[in-house]
């Protein structure tokens, strides 16, 4: 009787106030068993609301570096990261920005509902005094007399690293106040050598694949500069985004497991389903390439294996979408003009979102990668993804369950190549294979729903700055 006079005023109220109900309409035929147990459901629900909100508040510092020419992974990261702390009321958020940027002469502070961000230049000749340890420890001390006021009575603070040069500026802070140091491995920095000096990549290489576990003795050989190594030893935990990075660091760097944390990068859902498009089927199996075009991305081997497909008598078009110079631009076209090209240079999101929906194939032929951008998005999209399984990419995708994957080779007269013959194999698979395509869709989508999304990497990523934090009151 009680439960039946709680439903009836309950119906009353909302009906005259537009309320949503706390519960919804109760099962009368098992009355008191189904109230309780949905009032139950109902209050562990606000009591995990509530003391998520109530958690120990603690005060973090991200810090990195960005250039005002380029758009890199660890930009694309931070904007996502901070989206992500939007929801963790009890985190204090402070963004120390150093910006490589000849248009910005003097430092700013701006503050928005969810952080405050600081703005400092870089050095005009950053690069030339990034060795010299005594012109480093001036600009720092510079930055800090900046930012002291971010410092000032905060107790339970996190120092957060995006960029491996700022580990000095972070242990020059740790001298004024209490806190703890995160580093963020967003690439194994050795790796990047491939666009700068092939010599010394191959030569690299072929001591990973002879000396498997025993590199801690010349992890020298691998050190890109003079705060590499220390951003590692001196940091109080390492984050990054994959296994191979963690066993660089481990079997190289000489840095013990326990340190070491892995998670992969998320991104928030932009799929909207109600502007999904239908694909046009005229016959060409449209091809995406996202991505800048350095060489160790591999858009050459992409179009050398496109010759090989329609050698063989297959139409096929590749859509380039990704920051480019139009003199680079003009001279892709001249040079492939036997091939269906579409090179579009850096466009919004927005834009590049219809070619994710629009495509038919997403290709990426990179000999390098850590926690791929365009590799989640094409997961987002549900895009059929061809990829060569290297690094962040083979552990990201399964081969012939949510993607394709295309080896590569290695020698030392050629260095690291991708195999052309295979890739080609995979494409024209895939055209004959329209169901093979429509599963690998499905398959992909999934795959971003359960390892790849904004939630996930948020809630393993407030673990590590909860445990942190608790070292830091055990002091």
């Amino acid at each position: 009787m009680i439960i039946r006079k709680i439903y009836f005023w309950k119906r009353i109220w909302c009906d005259t106030f537009h309320l949503t109900p706390l519960w919804p309409d109760i099962n009368l035929e098992y009355p008191v068993t189904y109230f309780i147990g949905y009032l139950k459901t109902q209050i562990d629900r606000r009591i995990f609301l509530f003391y998520r909100n109530i958690m120990e508040p603690f005060n973090l510092y991200l810090m990195d570096m960005s250039h005002a020419d380029n758009t890199s992974g660890v930009d694309r990261y931070m904007h996502t990261l901070l989206k992500g702390l939007e929801a963790y009321a009890h985190i204090k958020v402070y963004w120390i920005h150093l910006r490589h940027d000849t248009t910005i002469l003097f430092h700013y502070e701006e503050r928005t509902e969810f952080y405050t961000k600081i703005t400092i230049p870089l050095p005009q000749q950053f690069h030339e005094i990034i060795s010299q340890k005594f012109w480093i420890n001036k600009y720092n001390e510079q930055i800090y007399r900046i930012a002291h006021h971010l410092f000032e009575e905060k107790e339970n603070c996190i120092l957060h690293i995006h960029t491996l040069n700022l580990i000095d500026l972070a242990l020059y802070i740790k001298t004024h106040i209490a806190c703890k140091i995160i580093t963020h491995l967003h690439c194994i920095p050795w790796k990047d050598s491939y666009n700068r000096d092939k010599n010394k990549f191959n030569e690299l290489f072929t001591l990973q694949l002879t000396k498997g576990k025993s590199l801690t003795r010349k992890r020298n050989k691998f050190l890109t500069n003079n705060s590499e190594l220390q951003s590692y030893t001196e940091a109080d935990i390492i984050i990054c985004v994959t296994n191979c990075a963690k066993e660089f660091l481990q079997n190289t760097m000489g840095i013990r497991q326990n340190k070491i944390k892995v998670i992969s990068n998320g991104i928030n859902d932009f799929k909207s389903k109600k502007s999904d498009l239908t694909k046009n089927n005229n016959g060409i199996l449209k091809m995406l390439y996202v991505g800048v075009l350095s060489e160790s991305k591999g858009l050459s081997y992409i179009l050398e294996a496109m010759r090989i497909v329609q050698r063989k008598g297959y139409a096929i078009s590749l859509t380039i979408a990704g920051k480019v110079h139009p003199l680079q631009a003009f001279d892709i076209k001249e040079k492939n003009r036997d091939l269906l090209l579409n090179v579009t240079g850096r466009i919004p999101f927005e834009e590049l979102s219809v070619y994710y929906r629009e495509s038919d194939v997403g290709v990426i032929a990179s000999l390098q990668e850590q926690s791929s951008y365009v590799a989640i998005e094409m997961a987002m999209f549900g895009l059929p993804v061809i990829t060569t399984a290297v690094d962040g990419l083979d552990e990201i995708f399964t081969d012939n369950v949510n993607a394709l994957k295309v080896n590569t080779l290695f020698s030392k007269a050629r260095g690291l190549t991708v195999d052309t013959v295979q890739l080609a194999a995979k494409i024209i698979f895939l055209i004959e294979n329209k169901k093979i395509r429509e599963q690998l869709s499905l398959n992909v989508r999934r795959l971003y729903e359960t390892e790849l999304t904004l939630d996930r990497m948020m809630k393993q990523t407030v673990e590590v700055y909860k445990n942190i934090t608790k070292e830091i009151n055990h002091v």
